[in-house]
């Protein structure tokens, strides 16, 4: 998964999919998976590129700011602010990510 602060597909793409059977059909039933679904990659989309770039690290199974801050190129602040607002969101549980005081 890519960290960087560009999307790859524009969401009015993702819609417009969504919106018709015969385009969904030629997804296929995987499509945008590896974004979390066509949903979820929309959610998103709309968040700051830190949350979005926080998120997906998270996903992957980065569970430190260090190792959130290594792989976005975030500072460490800057990731444990993405990680509030996602956990106010409900789109991370809350300690899903230590700092290095919680080690």
């Amino acid at each position: 998964m890519p960290y960087g602060e560009r999307l790859p597909v524009d969401t009015r793409i993702i819609q417009r999919i969504m919106r018709s059977p015969q385009m969904m059909a030629e997804q296929g039933s995987g499509f945008m998976s590896a974004w979390g679904g066509p949903a979820l990659y929309t959610r998103l989309a709309r968040r700051p590129a830190a949350e979005r770039m926080v998120y997906y690290a998270i996903s992957e199974g980065h569970t430190t700011s260090d190792a959130i801050s290594v792989v976005t190129g975030l500072d460490v602040r800057t990731v444990e602010g993405a990680v509030s607002s996602l956990e106010g969101q409900g789109l991370v549980t809350k300690g899903a990510v230590t700092t290095k005081k919680g080690v």
